[in-house]
């Protein structure tokens, strides 16, 4: 038993030796550049679908519903466009900033 103790003691010293410093230290993180442009909140909130026509319906409300929802769909792409507008804007203006201040 007293032989165990003394081997795991020195395994425990030999391990403890084996520990070594770096030469060099090591090198910097690199320079992470974070862009924080929010969209605005008037780009994205949603809006509330057409309605459906329910029941007993005509082909007038068929039309105006389908023609509803083609408006609806054409405002959520302009959205996502001027979205778009602006992430890009916010890249160009970010960039611009980093090759300044190199």
């Amino acid at each position: 038993m007293t032989l165990r103790i003394i081997v795991i003691i020195a395994a425990g010293a030999a391990l403890a030796a084996c520990e070594s410093m770096p030469t060099q230290p090591p090198p910097p993180p690199p320079a992470i550049n974070v862009y924080s442009c929010a969209t605005p909140t008037g780009m994205t909130e949603p809006e509330g679908k057409p309605l459906v026509p329910v029941g007993d319906y005509t082909q007038k409300e068929v039309a105006l519903f389908i023609t509803a929802l083609d408006q609806w769909g054409t405002r959520g792409w302009l959205k996502v466009a001027r979205a778009r507008e602006h992430a890009d804007k916010c890249a160009e203006s970010e960039s611009a900033d980093d090759e300044e201040t190199e």
